[in-house]
């Protein structure tokens, strides 16, 4: 009798286990979605100082362009090779971004395939599997209160 005792008391833990699980496990697939969202968001913001610095840096070419064509008609030379390599810079830094940003884009795309399995796991199959477990638990309880003949 003892047996039918701790065979139950392992499948409790079993389904307390079972529990946690299911909870650890939705909180691991969230904080994924989360780090993405916060990926994103850094990836945007750092896209949108560079977007404002290259404006920035091709204003100031573009004014030293026309001081350049006025010092030429005046006679003098001006260099403008600073401004230009201050706009590549800057254009090299926003398509460095892009890519990264595609690169999060299609690593969450998968990620997001593989949760949404993973959740529907969580969601559907997981609570089926633990009433099944406690319809066994009641079960063997309600045979466990059942006394046999000559006890």
């Amino acid at each position: 009798m003892t047996d039918i005792h701790a065979d139950i008391d392992a499948l409790k833990e079993f389904h307390d286990a079972l529990v946690r699980f299911q909870y650890a496990q939705r909180d691991v697939a969230d904080r994924g979605d989360y780090e993405i969202e916060v990926t994103r968001a850094s990836l945007e913001a750092k896209a949108s100082r560079w977007r404002s610095q290259l404006e920035q840096r091709r204003a100031q070419l573009d004014a030293c362009l026309y001081q350049a064509a006025q010092a030429s008609a005046q006679g003098y030379r001006a260099d403008c090779s600073a401004y230009v390599w201050a706009v590549q810079e800057a254009e090299e830094r926003l398509k460095h971004i892009r890519r990264w940003q595609q690169r999060v884009e299609q690593e969450a795309g998968a990620f997001h395939a593989i949760a949404s399995r993973f959740r529907s796991l969580l969601e559907n199959d997981l609570p089926r599997t633990d009433s099944h477990l406690l319809r066994i638990i009641n079960g063997l309880e309600a045979a466990r209160r059942v006394q046999t003949p000559g006890s």
